[in-house]
């Protein structure tokens, strides 16, 4: 099994720790960096079920576990598993439920890469001597000229998770990996098959550490905390009540299905108003478009200028396609961003990732659409 080229801006490094998930991404991972002579440890990450009668989904339970240590055995590798329950919880679930209760709709996985799965691996791996961590995501790891290292989109756009991976830390980009990034999904099937691994015809996974069979994530997470449900009015543009809601965390922009709402015509969600539970309906799809956005507590990944307007392209979902912008840094960090064609359903509590054509700039969190 041989493959070509690596993606990250480690150089030519001894030691690598790979994040096993149990998954075929994470597998051929860590078998690559292995063909490469290259010394592999396997570590997974234990989140924890999400509460009492849960089901235990792929990162979380002993499947995802099994399957990794499978894995390490069969390549021959040291595996680990390290708990991180009580981080994940702290940086990811309470402000995620805390977002929900605002109204919003959050971003978990941006929450949870650069202050749970790559802080963690990163510290374990400095502790355990290894010169660099490596993921299975599709993304690429490039130098820059003058030095340093970018993060950019994978090759295969259809897999491309760069905009998951757009909170991580600059300084930290020397030390990460991502021998996938200039692969795509049927040569990793391949690699796999080759090789022989035992997660070869593993299914992909879909958000698997945030779902449950049978609730919501939203519901999961007040059930979790013990929160109050905030049920209130489902009205429309004119203001005539519809209806009402079992709580706004059950709603997001856009959202058509779902609303308990009875209509001859299609209906979408535009608006959530946290200070009075009211969720506004709108039968205009117009109505849900934005051509502004302002953005908070951002984040970069390269230097941006402080004042004047810069053109971009910004992503404000995972599987939104990144529309031509012009954004514009406030004195208090915040961007204000510009559409040149106005963009669908922005909620707040979404990550909006900033590019330059494959080159990630930066992300920040939609705190308001026009």
């Amino acid at each position: 099994m041989t493959s070509s080229g690596l993606s990250g801006g480690a150089d030519r490094p001894r030691c690598v720790v790979v994040a096993l998930s149990g998954g075929v991404d994470s597998s051929v991972a860590a078998a690559v960096l292995l063909d490469q002579g290259i010394t592999v440890v396997g570590v997974t990450l234990r989140m924890q079920a999400l509460g009492p009668g849960a089901s235990a989904p792929q990162c979380f339970g002993q499947d995802g576990i099994a399957r990794a240590q499978a894995v390490a055995g069969q390549l021959g590798i040291a595996h680990h598993v390290i708990d991180c329950s009580a981080a994940f919880e702290a940086a990811v679930l309470r402000p995620a439920w805390e977002d929900y209760a605002r109204g919003r709709t959050p971003s978990p996985c941006l929450r949870c890469n650069p202050h749970v799965k790559f802080g963690v691996l990163l510290a374990w791996a400095r502790q355990a001597g290894a010169d660099a961590i490596a993921t299975g995501h599709y993304a690429r790891v490039l130098p820059l000229e003058g030095g340093g290292f970018g993060l950019f989109r994978g090759i295969e756009s259809g897999r491309d998770q760069s905009y998951f991976l757009a909170g991580l830390d600059r300084d930290s980009l020397s030390r990460i990996l991502f021998p996938l990034g200039h692969l795509d999904k049927p040569a990793v099937r391949a690699l796999a098959d080759a090789r022989g691994l035992p997660t070869a015809g593993t299914p992909d996974s879909q958000d698997a550490c945030l779902s449950d069979p049978d609730l919501s994530f939203a519901e999961v997470l007040r059930r979790r905390f013990g929160a109050e449900a905030r049920p209130g009015l489902v009205i429309d543009d004119a203001g005539r009540v519809l209806g009402r809601h079992s709580g706004i965390h059950t709603m997001t922009i856009g959202q058509r299905k779902g609303l308990g709402i009875a209509s001859s015509g299609r209906l979408w969600v535009r608006q959530i108003r946290a200070e009075d539970a009211v969720v506004v309906l709108t039968d205009r799809s117009q109505a849900l478009e934005s051509r502004w956005l302002r953005v908070g507590a951002a984040s970069w990944l390269a230097d941006v200028p402080a004042s004047d307007p810069w053109p971009c392209q910004v992503q404000i979902r995972s599987r939104h396609v990144a529309q031509e912008a012009s954004a514009q840094l406030g004195p208090d960090g915040g961007v204000t961003v510009s559409f040149a064609q106005p963009v669908r359903a922005a909620a707040p509590g979404q990550a909006a990732v900033f590019y330059q054509g494959d080159r990630v700039l930066g992300r920040g969190w939609i705190d308001a659409a026009e």
